[in-house]
């Protein structure tokens, strides 16, 4: 079991992080100890990296609410998860490619500037 602290820290999360997640519903309530301080597991710990991952790709809230009560309704579910996968993984690389023409386009002006260009 791991301390709020802890599955932060793991996660690379803030602590109001995963309280915001809780909030919202993405995230069960937490197991609380004797003295009332929240308990995750390692299954709640691998989840928070993977509500983390999908934010770093872009996925609202809403949809990653969706999602988990997808996988929380059992694997009937599982043709609709892997569209709403599959669908953030084509943003993401859609994401990436504009990301690699403006790194392309950063390094031609500053080719430019090294050869003592002024634009």
């Amino acid at each position: 079991m791991f301390t709020i602290g802890q599955a932060a820290k793991e996660a690379g999360l803030n602590i109001g992080a995963i309280r915001f997640y809780e909030r919202k519903g993405l995230l069960e309530p937490a197991a609380r100890s004797a003295q009332n301080n929240r308990l995750y597991t390692e299954n709640e710990l691998n989840w928070l990296v993977f509500i983390k991952c999908l934010r770093e790709t872009g996925m609202g809230v809403e949809d990653i609410k969706q999602y988990y009560d997808m996988v929380k309704a059992g694997t009937a579910t599982l043709p609709e998860r892997i569209k709403l996968i599959q669908e953030q993984k084509e943003k993401l690389l859609v994401d990436i490619e504009a990301k690699k023409s403006q790194l392309a386009h950063l390094e031609q002006k500053l080719d430019r500037y090294y050869r003592g260009e002024n634009y």
